[in-house]
């Protein structure tokens, strides 16, 4: 990344433009560019100034010597001598200079729009006067910068040419947009009545202030969130998280006395699909070699064509799921979403726990947002956050609905990862898998629902696999201990024989309304469960020439050798099942793997009323009204206090054996339910996001996708995993 300096309105001042130049580093002699420049003018090179064709001579020398530094946008100026422009203003160029403009337009090096991130990792679309709400809305609402400009540079019509000349009935194009009443009103209306702003905007042609006068064209919010740099006459406006810049110095026809560009070090020119010429390109991608899925193949070679999937608004869509074993590269995702990770559900009590962890571990420069359905309520999570992070006040807030399809395809579309809290996940969870699959986001959740996972498989799993997406279930306590934990048993034992994992859960935990809710409906939808995990054998492919194994197991005395005293009791839970998935999909498991899952109890009696319990639970779970009636006793969003979370634990003992050899692993911690929970969940959203992590897709489990380098994320956030021999 180099620097970027943005110039507004020139307005045939060619004097004005040199210096600017020459101040940021240009040579004097021919206003040739430092190597590390590039230069975004956002057009109105030609107005009321002396000499508009001495100002079109200079960017003519740049976009023929430096074509690679120079981006050149439209402005409504220039637009009155091109194919579509209203002609309005009396003072005309030659006809020598009119061609010239013509020239840039036909071979595309006149663009309408740019897209630029910022060394915070801030997203922004340049264009001549900003793209307001309904022009937004119009383009098909692109989730990011980079899409938006793409779509601008498709130069869409009426929409390029409406402005004030052409009757826009408030809806003018990004030529004519005025700032205060069309771009930051509608903008600040839009956040103000649930609506997210996707991204930044920097541009030129009008002002809310006067900067002769020091005087202000606009009352009430928008001056409340504006701030002004008078000497380099740019002017900020804060909207959802976003920033909108000004950066037109108004030297009308004498010049503006002092002005600076915007400056913009360490950025990156966001690419956008253009290319000279004016038609918008599809982006070249490579297929990573040697990727794993989740059914432990391997692909390699391939590309993506023009023929493949196709973009709308920065969403893949159209994507076929190609063949067992081939993966698609991340379309360009890592270069173009405003978002590193987005959380969903940040509202409820897990999400709530989920937002203060990652407000207090984010790496510097992560960019992240909370998403849900209700803004009020987002907006006071993001407000007790910020009271302990100050760096949260003006965290982004996403209004998204598990209801509303086309909002969590924009979500998806806008963030590289996606965490998920919303459940129960099988009534409310498969609408973001689907749009995480098909937009190739990476995606988190903390169910331990089996046919929530099973069906997300059966449905959306050849997609991501297509669309290069990783869809990780089970991140919290269901699944991640135990599937870590036999990850680090396996890998001190010889993998050429059979090896034996006993699991022994032991702990102290509370329930939250949430928690109560899944698996009340859980234990009442058993025929479904069974359904759902038929489905998918049938399409998921067993490894060639290996066993895997996940008895439930029985009742039994522990022995010696696990290094605790009394009863193992069988848990029919997910993590069995996620173990195994592991297992199948990494040979490191050998070629005959078996694992059991237990909780451990001192006495018998205990054992057998833990059982008895259980069953009681899944007998009444079946009764529709007696389901609702112990819901109502802990509503949803509700859960164990500070506390109470404080004075809860889990140990997990591995007992592995194979040949010859056998080790003790054992991962241990916090409150399982919710602490240790939003940690882990957290800590694999950062890990897809920032870690060197190997090459994935479709539907995988945290030892496959993740292995190694959670591992580690989760030692230096506290947690104990340690394996030793036994």
């Amino acid at each position: 990344m180099d620097r970027v300096i943005v110039i507004g309105d020139v307005g045939g001042f060619p004097d004005q433009l040199s210096a600017a130049l020459v101040a940021a580093g240009a040579r004097k002699k021919d206003l040739r560019l430092p190597a590390d420049l590039t230069v975004i003018q956002v057009g109105d090179l030609v107005d009321r100034g002396p000499d508009s064709s001495g100002v079109l001579r200079i960017v003519a020398d740049r976009l023929d010597a430096q074509p690679d530094q120079w981006i050149q946008l439209l402005g409504n100026h220039e637009s009155q001598y091109l194919p579509g422009g209203d002609h309005f203003f009396p003072e005309q160029l030659s006809k020598a200079d009119a061609r010239l403009l013509r020239t840039w337009w036909e071979d595309g090096r006149l663009r309408v729009a740019a897209a630029v991130r910022t060394a915070d990792g801030d997203d922004y679309l340049l264009s001549h006067a900003g793209l307001t709400v309904a022009c937004w809305q119009e383009l098909g609402e692109p989730a990011t910068a980079a899409a938006a400009a793409r779509l601008l540079d498709e130069r869409p019509e009426p929409l390029l040419w409406r402005g004030f000349y052409t009757d826009a009935d408030g809806k003018s194009g990004p030529l004519w947009a005025e700032a205060g009443s069309e771009l930051y009103g509608e903008w600040l209306s839009f956040h103000a009545t649930g609506g997210f702003v996707p991204f930044g905007q920097i541009h030129g042609h009008s002002q809310i202030v006067g900067f002769r006068d020091r005087s202000w064209r606009v009352t009430g919010r928008i001056r409340q969130r504006a701030t002004v740099d008078w000497q380099a006459r740019h002017v900020r406006v804060r909207a959802g998280g976003r920033v909108l810049i000004g950066v037109d110095p108004k030297h009308g026809r004498t010049g503006a006395p002092s002005w600076r560009p915007l400056e913009l070090d360490g950025a990156l020119v966001l690419p956008s699909g253009h290319r000279p010429g004016g038609a918008a390109q599809v982006d070249e991608v490579v297929r990573p070699a040697d990727v794993v899925t989740a059914d432990g193949a391997s692909a390699s070679g391939g590309s993506m064509t023009p023929d493949g999937p196709a973009y709308a608004g920065g969403v893949l869509v159209g994507a076929h799921a190609g063949t067992a074993g081939e993966v698609a590269p991340r379309v360009g995702r890592d270069a173009d979403r405003p978002y590193d990770i987005v959380l969903f559900g940040a509202t409820g009590f897990t999400g709530g726990l989920t937002a203060e962890y990652l407000a207090r571990h984010v790496p510097a420069g992560c960019r992240w947002a909370l998403a849900g359905r209700d803004q009020a309520r987002l907006a006071a999570v993001r407000d007790r956050l910020a009271g302990s992070a100050p760096g949260c006040a003006e965290l982004p807030l996403l209004v998204a609905d598990s209801a509303d399809p086309a909002s969590l395809a924009a979500l998806a579309a806008a963030t590289r990862v996606v965490i998920s809290t919303v459940g129960p996940y099988v009534l409310y969870g498969e609408p973001l898998v689907a749009a995480c699959a098909q937009a190739g986001t990476d995606y988190v959740d903390l169910t331990g629902e089996p046919e929530f996972v099973d069906a997300m498989y059966t449905r959306h799993h050849a997609t991501a696999v297509g669309s290069g997406a990783r869809l990780v279930h089970a991140c919290g306590f269901d699944s991640m201990p135990h599937d870590l934990g036999v990850y680090l048993a396996v890998g001190r034992l010889p993998s050429d024989g059979p090896i034996r994992v006993d699991g022994l859960l032991r702990a102290r935990g509370s329930v939250s309304g949430g928690t109560l809710a899944s698996a009340l409906l859980a234990f009442s939808r058993r025929r479904q469960t069974a359904h759902a995990g038929r489905e998918r054998r049938a399409l998921d492919p067993r490894p060639a020439g290996r066993r895997i194994r996940t008895p439930l197991g029985r009742l039994r005395r522990l022995r010696p050798e696990s290094g605790l005293q009394g009863w193992a009791v069988p848990l029919p839970t997910i993590d069995p099942q996620i173990v195994g998935r592991s297992a199948a999909a990494l040979e490191r498991y050998g070629p005959d793997f078996s694992y059991t899952h237990s909780a451990v109890v001192r006495r018998l009696p205990v054992a057998l009323a833990a059982l008895a319990g259980v069953a009681v639970l899944f007998v009444l779970a079946q009764l529709g009204p007696v389901r609702r009636w112990l819901t109502r006793r802990l509503p949803g969003g509700q859960g164990p206090g500070p506390e109470q979370r404080a004075k809860n634990w889990f140990s997990v003992r591995f007992v592995g054996e194979g040949g010859g050899r056998r080790v003790v692993a054992e991962v241990s911690g916090g409150d399982p339910g919710y602490g240790e929970t939003a940690k882990m969940l957290a800590e694999s959203a950062l890990c897809l996001a920032f870690d060197e992590l190997p090459p994935t897709a479709g539907q995988v489990t945290t030892a496959v996708a993740m292995g190694d380098a959670l591992t580690a994320r989760l030692i230096a956030a506290g947690l104990r995993l340690a394996v030793e021999p036994s």
